[in-house]
């Protein structure tokens, strides 16, 4: 296993048998995490390929790599894309945490009715993706799309054959998420929508069930957002995989 493990920003140079990160990563490994020369790494370029080897110059801002093998990993499937009402105060930071580790492929923010409202902190929200794939030590980094209202998504994205939708709700005659899950057999693809502290209004439940999200019961309580994000991907990881 590799001691210290690296992303490949868009600033990192690879060549033959060597690449060179980027000043921020180079700064990490050799001021924060004392990395020294032949210390063992594992570089990542959240597209499915690894690259192991050895750190052949230790500069805080240029660390050079000798590669001594290279991985390439197939994507996970299904293909898990969360829906996710944009919360208010900093609990989205630890709903992209969660659900990259869980495994989501795809993290769809939506503006909702009770939802916030303010301006996404992209930028912060892609490193915070980054550094649980760095955590982890997963292949692919899951794609975060640019938020958009809840109507506006559904509207854009039909219902594709092979994919399965399904909301977390608190309305009456949702069936428990389990059974659903069980019996829409193999997939292709699952999108799990989960909204805001105060729940999807009327007329959002309205619109997902016009799109074909079937409602979901997730456990006998009500769970607050992130927890029923982590929820609902996890019960998916582990009966759709």
């Amino acid at each position: 296993m590799a001691r210290y493990r690296s992303f490949l920003f868009a600033d990192a140079t690879v060549g033959e048998g060597f690449l060179i990160l980027d000043a921020r990563e180079s700064h990490h490994l050799v001021r924060v995490f004392r990395a020294k020369v032949g210390a063992t790494i594992e570089v990542l370029d959240g597209k499915g390929t690894r690259y192991l080897g050895t750190i052949e110059i230790a500069n805080g801002k240029a660390v050079r790599v000798a590669v001594a093998s290279v991985e390439t990993m197939p994507a996970p499937q299904p293909r898990v894309t969360l829906l996710q009402s944009i919360p208010k105060g900093k609990a989205m930071d630890l709903i992209l945490r969660m659900a990259t580790e869980i495994g989501a492929s795809v993290i769809q923010p939506v503006f909702t009715d009770q939802g916030e409202h303010g301006q996404p902190k992209m930028d912060k929200w892609q490193l915070t993706i980054i550094e649980a794939c760095k955590q982890c030590g997963l292949s692919y980094v899951p794609e975060l799309s640019e938020p958009c209202s809840l109507g506006d998504w559904l509207q854009a994205t039909p219902t594709a054959d092979g994919a399965l939708r399904i909301v977390a709700s608190l309305e009456e005659g949702s069936r428990p998420l389990l059974e659903t899950l069980n019996a829409a057999g193999s997939l292709d693809e699952v999108i799990v929508a989960v909204g805001p502290a105060g729940d999807f209004s009327v007329a959002e439940y309205a619109q997902l069930r016009e799109s074909g999200f079937k409602a979901v019961r997730l456990g006998a309580n009500v769970l607050r957002t992130e927890t029923a994000a982590a929820y609902i991907l996890s019960v998916v990881d582990q009966a759709a995989r």
